[in-house]
């Protein structure tokens, strides 16, 4: 005769199935949550004759795009929704042929590590200087930064002067003197839970990004505008995406930007169009101090945006920059 279950084993089997649930549940709080999947990305985010790495540094994990070989040229992208290393993908290809061409994603944005804790100035440019020596086999690289990040390059030439052989700034925002990359955003820093909010239901959507790329200098008439809204949106919906966004536009975050500035003894490129709210002659002056020589070079465009708008502009201008002998530099 077939024996049924007892009623201790079926609360037996009951329990041991609750528990291996709280058990899967308890794991996907630690883990899952913790450390979410990366969604999908467009695969314009960078050119299929690009390699995708990955590097580990003690700050965070860096994914970036590299091809080439010669003198190492880095490219760093700027600061905002759906940052990363696609703000440079029109550009830095032309540079392959001649070059160590290095793209990374910073730590925080795009496809690399997004801590919840925003790494500091500090620690970004360290995570960088770690991320040269591992990659250019010692030598100097040329950086090229945009936007926001140009004040990383110039601490990292700073603080690491090894690592760095000259520096190209196009359409820098300079922070030496604390100033926020987003004046209207600045203020959000002081209400985290508040920040995260419009950032997830504002800043980070479709049709905001789409409307800050028509102001940032992009035509509604441009080919390539629903690819970028789609790249833009993509990244910045990404699990912790908001976090280094926001602390980079705080002026808390640039505060001890110029203390921690020394002499640079290297060839500095700005590069801003005629009428750049950006670079204005305050930001030269507050630079100058800093710099034992630089250039300025107007490029005719009036985008925030250039190397995604007028990408054939800034190749040729970036390719006259770096036939420019560089200077004998003694360092004392």
């Amino acid at each position: 005769m077939k024996k049924h279950p007892s009623r201790s084993s079926k609360v037996g089997i009951g329990a041991g199935f609750g528990m291996g649930l709280l058990g899967a549940l308890a794991l996907a709080v630690r883990f899952g949550w913790k450390n979410q999947l990366r969604r999908p990305l467009s695969d314009a985010i960078s050119p299929t004759i690009f390699a995708t790495r990955m590097l580990n540094t003690p700050s965070g994990e860096i994914v970036y795009h590299t091809s080439g070989t010669g003198e190492p040229l880095l490219f760093l992208h700027g600061v905002f929704p759906g940052a990363s290393s696609f703000e440079w993908s029109k550009v830095y290809p032309h540079f392959a042929p001649h070059y160590q061409v290095l793209v990374p994603d910073l730590i925080g944005f795009g496809e690399s590590q997004r801590p919840r804790v925003a790494l500091s100035a500090k620690s970004q440019v360290r995570s960088l200087a770690e991320f040269l020596q591992s990659t250019t086999g010692g030598k100097a690289a040329t950086l090229v930064a945009s936007g926001l990040s140009a004040n990383l390059a110039l601490l990292l030439a700073a603080r690491y002067p090894h690592c760095v052989s000259r520096l190209v700034l196009c359409m820098p925002l300079l922070a030496l003197k604390g100033a926020p990359a987003f004046r209207s955003f600045h203020r959000l820093s002081w209400f985290p839970r508040l920040a995260r909010i419009v950032y997830r239901r504002q800043l980070s959507t479709e049709h905001d990004i789409k409307q800050w790329l028509l102001r940032s200098g992009f035509s509604i008439s441009d080919n390539s505008l629903e690819e970028v809204v789609t790249v833009l949106t993509s990244t910045a919906q990404q699990y912790g995406a908001e976090h280094a966004f926001l602390a980079q536009c705080s002026r808390s975050f640039w505060r001890k930007l110029s203390s921690q500035l020394t002499k640079l003894h290297l060839p500095i490129a700005l590069l801003s169009n005629k009428n750049s709210e950006r670079l204005t002659n305050e930001s030269i002056a507050t630079l100058r101090p800093y710099a034992t020589r630089f250039s300025i070079n107007e490029i005719e465009t009036e985008s925030l945006l250039a190397p995604l708008t007028d990408a054939p502009m800034i190749i040729a201008t970036l390719a006259h920059e770096l036939t420019q002998a560089l200077p004998e530099q003694n360092v004392s």
